[in-house]
């Protein structure tokens, strides 16, 4: 208790003492003594006693009224009692259809458990962690089909659209924590890689639906909000390919753009060997670059979309940040680039929307690049021969 609440209270419990000459003469002076200043270890008790005698006396003799006695008490006390401001109100972010990123790059940690459950306008899935929350990307697709990490073999799970959700530098707990809650949005959440410490999720979703990402603390959870509040039949959760008219002279095979991970090749032994890079603006409307190989197939690889730019290098696990705001990355599996690629490791051709491509492992059979878009962009890819290429091309706007 500070010595201006004593000093205050007590000015005016003296004050009311006064103020009500009727008391009897024993019961005054015992609000007097109560009031005099006394020790610090008794005075708390000294001033509720002298306060409680003139509440008591003042209604006990009905000298005053008692709502004006209470107001006055709790006017007094409230001039000297600071006010406590009310606690915020957390603001949850407005739903949005467009990829999320965030977390802390580099930050090393585990996952500990995924849970969902339906809410009053929206369905929650949270991804709980040991410590932290680390580098993510959460990004839509409409389709409720999701390319394995790192297999490449597709996966099909319940629903007609889905948001992959990327967890960098993350180990997964002893079992997947898939689910199956059937919501009113969400239809299932699975594990649909493990690889190179990366963890990614599928979530899938009866209707494509806009989402919020919230990051909460104590403990650590990535929290993802599915709208359920109005209907989401116009909702996309891609970016739609924008239509092109190639010229005359290219390919008749060339597939369409699509704004889903993508996967192929053949599995082969010994590794495929990288030779070359080349990355160029084409005119038909797209960003083209082309990986070469020695001979042999096209190695299986996975090109996988994320709304950062965020990389973990393999084997060394150092987090790398590419040029743009959103991202690819590419993974053959059975290949090298050491000794046959000699070229540059990070390419930086500023095209309007392939900002940088960099290579961010090649590890045990395992040749990984990351490519910086300047935006979120549909693909294709297309497997060539004579030599054998993996050609990926980006749209630009």
């Amino acid at each position: 208790m500070s010595d201006k609440f004593e000093r205050e209270l007590r000015d005016y419990l003296h004050k009311e003492a006064a103020r009500t000459p009727q008391f009897p003469r024993s019961l005054r002076s015992r609000i007097v003594d109560g009031v005099a200043p006394q020790t610090r270890g008794r005075i708390a008790s000294q001033l509720a006693l002298a306060g409680a005698l003139v509440l008591v006396a003042v209604v006990a003799l009905g000298l005053r009224n008692s709502t004006v006695v209470i107001n006055s008490v709790h006017s007094a006390i409230q001039a000297v009692l600071p006010t406590p401001s009310p606690n915020p109100t957390p603001s949850l972010p407005a739903f949005s259809c467009t990829p999320v990123s965030g977390g802390t790059t580099g930050l090393s940690t585990g996952l500990n458990s995924v849970r969902s459950a339906r809410h009053d306008g929206y369905d929650r899935v949270v991804f709980q962690f040991a410590s932290g929350i680390p580098s993510y990307d959460v990004v839509g697709q409409d389709s409720s089909t999701f390319i394995k990490d790192a297999s490449g073999q597709p996966v099909s799970l319940d629903g007609t659209a889905g948001v992959k959700v990327i967890l960098r530098s993350t180990d997964a707990a002893a079992s997947s924590q898939d689910s199956q809650p059937k919501l009113q949005a969400v239809r299932q959440v699975a594990q649909v890689g493990n690889f190179e410490h990366q963890l990614t999720y599928g979530v899938s979703l009866g209707t494509a639906t806009c989402f919020r990402v919230t990051d909460l603390s104590n403990p650590a959870r990535l929290v993802i909000d599915f709208d359920t509040s109005k209907p989401s039949a116009t909702a996309s959760l891609a970016p739609k390919p924008a239509p092109t008219s190639p010229p005359s002279s290219a390919p008749s095979s060339l597939t369409p753009f699509t704004c889903t991970d993508l996967s192929g090749g053949t599995a082969s032994s010994p590794p495929a060997q990288l030779t070359a890079i080349r990355i160029a603006h084409q005119a038909a409307g797209y960003d083209r670059i082309v990986f070469e190989f020695a001979g042999g197939p096209v190695p299986s690889y996975t090109l996988t979309r994320q709304a950062s730019t965020h990389f973990v290098k393999d084997a060394s696990g150092q987090p790398v940040t590419l040029q743009g705001s959103s991202g690819l990355k590419l993974v053959f599996h059975g290949a090298a680039g050491y000794p046959t690629y000699t070229g540059s490791t990070d390419q930086k051709p500023g095209l309007p929307v392939v900002q940088e491509v960099e290579q961010i492992g090649d590890f045990e059979g395992v040749l990984s690049w990351g490519i910086g878009l300047s935006q979120q962009s549909c693909m294709r890819t297309l497997e060539l021969t004579g030599p054998t290429r993996l050609v990926i091309d980006v749209q630009t706007p």
